[in-house]
């Protein structure tokens, strides 16, 4: 009888310290393709996600004739969403670029989005009625124009409401033109 526990015994250990291998290795291929980093020791059952709903990327490039590109680039995660400058009704949250206004630099054109956001209808209590909705990652282009030749910096910001969270995110922005080139930073949140 004693034999015959020992024996039992002996294939449960085996049987144990088998399934916690394997488990291992599944969280090793979970975690390994996945951009998301895990702190070290942490185990992880099932898909990593983004913990913010978006990414925001700006830059600005030079084109011709003293003009330059301001470019900000909107990636969405986790079915996050916003309105779109391009919305006809009136909304607080609207994705804007402001650029304070300035002798210093002129904005030649308007904000142009692409993939151009389409019209829908929202029947939510806050939108009621027709919107133009973000729902994946979009850029968004301004031209500007330096009035002068000397250096200089202009402050602004990005503000938008990132839903489903509903928190309104406004992001403080310089623009810096030094020696003929133009570059933009986030001045913190």
């Amino acid at each position: 009888m004693y034999r015959f526990f020992l024996v039992g015994l002996c294939v449960l250990v085996v049987g144990c310290v088998s399934n916690k291998t394997q488990e291992q290795e599944h969280i090793a291929s979970l975690q390994a393709p996945l951009p998301v980093l895990v702190p070290e020791g942490m185990l992880v059952y099932g898909p990593l996600i983004n913990p913010e709903p978006y990414g925001l990327k700006m830059k600005i490039n030079k084109l011709e004739n003293d003009l330059f590109d301001f470019e900000v680039g909107m990636k969405l995660f986790n079915g996050a969403h916003f309105i779109s400058p391009n919305a006809v009704r009136d909304f607080s949250g609207k994705f804007t670029i402001h650029i304070e206004d300035s002798e210093q630099l002129e904005i030649v054109s308007e904000l142009i989005e692409t993939p151009r956001s389409v019209e829908e209808i929202d029947l939510h209590p806050f939108t009621n009625g027709t919107v133009n909705w973000v729902r994946k990652d979009t850029k968004y282009n301004q031209t500007l124009k330096p009035i002068v030749e000397t250096d200089f910096d202009v402050t602004g910001f990005i503000q938008f409401t990132i839903e489903p969270r509903c928190t309104l995110e406004n992001i403080p922005i310089i623009i810096k033109y030094s020696d003929g080139d133009m570059r933009v930073e986030i001045t913190g949140c």
